[in-house]
């Protein structure tokens, strides 16, 4: 009896000596990955969003304790980002040379006519977190939290695929007149279509594991609701519909894609 009173001792005190290494750190960092799901809210009528895009990321996280139970939540995050989305009820055309895709007015330097019909966009960006971090004292080897505050985004590259029709033609400006080959155009670029900052604003919330020593493991999900806009709005426009002016002539009016977006994370992180 001595012997099990002996061990119910000592592993309670274990217990609670690890918990304790955890709870007394004013810093904690480690690695951090993740899922996620994008969803886009169009601005625009001429095109519309395409199902739910993807996102993966990477990197490390940092929690800077102002006491045990509220802190801040820091980090580097790669983030590689899908968008989808699909032409609305106006065919939608570009123009391209190679995979560059070129504004309405470098015309001339297109070799090529493109009809859109759908995208899949991809982007990279560098994200720094700032995070409220609120959480409660450790029950056992587990603690709660939760977290308030912006996911600041910079844009490192972007391409897309592009699914649609192309053209061959001989008069840049004219309306084609007959539909090309159903085809796909990957890797495709458009300099500076991309907003080059990207901001949202979110809460999550999660569990700590106190595994080992002061090491702790993270699980959380959360929601950031996109506050700046994906796209530029360029005078010099990627993309183009035809429209009848006053004297009932075709001409090209520019469209530029207009669009916010949401996402919902789901994220692992380790913790020293």
């Amino acid at each position: 009896m001595k012997k099990v009173l002996l061990s119910v001792i000592v592993l309670a005190f274990s217990q609670l000596s690890m918990g304790q290494d955890a709870a007394d750190k004013k810093f904690q960092g480690g690695l951090v990955a993740g899922f996620g799901l994008n969803f886009q809210n169009m601005g625009t009528k001429n095109l519309e969003k395409n199902g739910v895009g993807n996102d993966l990321l990477i990197g490390g996280n940092m929690n800077i304790m102002f006491n045990e139970t509220i802190g801040l939540t820091t980090g580097i995050e790669f983030e590689f980002s899908t968008t989808k989305f699909k032409t609305g009820p106006s065919p939608l055309f570009y123009y391209f040379n190679d995979t560059k895709i070129v504004g309405i007015e470098d015309a001339a330097e297109a070799n090529g006519l493109f009809l859109l019909q759908e995208r899949n966009q991809k982007s990279t960006y560098l994200t720094v977190p700032t995070m409220l971090l609120f959480r409660t004292k450790f029950i056992g080897y587990v603690r709660y939290f939760g977290k308030f505050g912006m996911r600041h985004s910079f844009l490192l590259g972007q391409k897309s695929n592009d699914t649609g029709n192309s053209f061959a033609f001989t008069e840049l400006g004219s309306l084609p007149a007959n539909f090309g080959a159903t085809v796909e155009q990957k890797n495709m670029k458009a300099s500076n279509e991309v907003f080059f900052y990207k901001g949202s604003v979110g809460v999550a919330g999660g569990a700590e594991w106190n595994f080992t020593g002061s090491t702790c493991l993270m699980a959380e999900i959360g929601y950031y609701y996109g506050i700046t806009p994906l796209y530029y709005n360029r005078d010099n426009a990627y993309m183009f519909t035809y429209e009848a002016d006053q004297n009932g002539t075709m001409v090209q009016r520019p469209v530029s894609n207009k669009a916010t977006q949401g996402q919902l994370q789901l994220k692992i992180s380790i913790l020293f």
